[in-house]
């Protein structure tokens, strides 16, 4: 009988501690992404203050140049590989420019073909939507065009070194996007690049979903579905909305708005499922009033959230 209770008396104990450790797990749990929050944040904004420190970030510039030795610092930090894919473009009759597409890979844990996460790293070299013409020749600083995503991208490198998704992810920093003039035929340089190139390989180790993050960094973030991105990628789209309501996430709107040729538009065309993320509504855009004073941590967090939770389920 004496033995009957102790062992009760013992089973109790044991559950009893099981049922503490759970406690204290969720408990940490809890606190981690607490704290997560608050340092993603952080480090999304610490990059996107070290690339406004930098100025003016077209193609050939000091801006330019210091932008692709930093994400060559992070990528040797925190990726698994860094792959540069140069590239030179005839801007006119007998000048070329040297570009370059730098990618972070991260294996992942389940194998399988990537998820490209995309952004383009360049700054625009006029603002054709100044009216000033002394204003308009100048480059944009592009704290929000360039800069919001590229910062987010960063802050994904930290993330995924930590913490790897099942599916192997590039993050890709695109060249050129910017470059110029609308109808010149010099836009999304980096991106019709890369994807090109992709038609020298075998199709079954083409980009699973390729994800094109772009002006993410207003105060006033409001994301609507872009119609190329529905028409190639809905299912991978309607996955971020899912993933943004149950964040209770107020910024990605269900509603169309836009049509826009962005870098994911080149993958498009090859029927690659591209989604872009972008706010197009945003006054400074194309402006000298582009500045670091109109983004936001929190917009670019939200993003970031978002961003991460979709490509745990895939």
């Amino acid at each position: 009988m004496n033995f009957e209770r102790l062992m009760k008396k013992s089973f109790i104990k044991i559950i009893s501690i099981l049922i503490l450790g759970v406690c204290l797990v969720s408990v940490k749990t809890e606190t981690s992404e607490a704290i997560d929050r608050e340092k993603y944040s952080r480090i999304i904004w610490n990059y996107l203050e070290e690339l406004c420190e930098f100025g003016p970030r077209n193609p050939g510039s000091k801006g330019y140049l210091e932008t692709i030795e930093l994400i060559r610092r992070v990528g040797k930090k925190y990726a698994d590989r860094v792959v540069e894919k140069p590239f030179l473009v005839q801007a006119s009759e007998g000048e070329n420019i040297r570009m370059v597409n730098l990618e972070l890979q991260f294996l992942g844990t389940e194998g399988g073909t990537p998820i490209i996460i995309g952004s383009h790293f360049d700054t625009r070299p006029f603002a054709d939507q100044e009216t000033d013409p002394e204003k308009k020749i100048k480059p944009i600083l592009g704290a929000n065009d360039g800069g919001s995503s590229t910062a987010v991208l960063l802050g994904l490198a930290h993330y995924l070194f930590q913490h790897p998704a099942p599916r192997p992810i590039h993050l890709v920093f695109f060249d050129g996007e910017d470059y110029g003039a609308s109808g010149s035929g010099l836009n999304l340089l980096g991106s019709t690049h890369y994807a090109q190139s992709l038609l020298k390989v075998d199709r079954k180790s083409w980009p699973y979903w390729v994800l094109i993050l772009d002006m993410i960094g207003d105060k006033d973030l409001q994301i609507f579905k872009e119609t190329y991105s529905m028409k190639g990628s809905g299912r991978f789209l309607d996955q971020i909305y899912s993933v943004a309501k149950a964040q209770k996430n107020l910024s990605f709107k269900p509603q169309s708005k836009y049509t826009i040729f962005d870098d994911h538009y080149p993958f498009h065309k090859m029927g690659i499922p591209a989604t872009v993320l972008i706010d197009f509504d945003y006054p400074y855009w194309h402006t000298q009033e582009d500045t670091l004073d109109k983004c936001s941590p929190e917009s670019m967090f939200s993003v970031f959230s978002v961003v991460t939770e979709t490509i745990r389920s895939f």
